[in-house]
């Protein structure tokens, strides 16, 4: 019997004095793939978008990061890789950010989603 995986998605943003918080809770059946959005309101299309992951008992882990306008270079933080964990955007009036997982148990946690204005690979 397949297990069912719980997903809590905390966004919590700070865009150029603009502060939003949100939370989503997603349930699915263990390797279903689920599909957590973040929603972005950049002031330019320079910033980088991070995920983070944390499971229960644990501090939060990168999962992986990306250029706001370039989700073809996309980072990932140990343990985390392109077979599980993938990206993509839709522009419309706000910039809509899509972490797609294929689950496993271990992906019962917390995620979150977040925007920077520092550049990746700059120093």
């Amino acid at each position: 019997m397949k297990e069912r995986l719980e997903f809590l998605l905390l966004l919590s943003i700070t865009l150029s004095g603009l502060w939003c918080q949100t939370s989503t809770s997603l349930s699915v059946t263990e390797g279903q793939r689920a599909a957590l959005s973040c929603l972005l309101l950049p002031d330019n299309s320079t910033g980088v978008v991070s995920w983070y992951r944390q499971s229960p008992g644990e501090g939060p882990h990168l999962v992986l990061t990306y250029h706001l306008n370039n989700t073809s270079k996309v980072l990932y933080g140990h343990g985390f890789n392109s077979s599980r964990f993938t990206v993509f955007t839709k522009e419309n009036e706000t910039f809509q950010h899509q972490l797609l997982i294929r689950t496993t148990t271990d992906d019962t946690a917390v995620y979150y989603c977040g925007m920077s204005t520092l550049q990746l690979g700059r120093k």
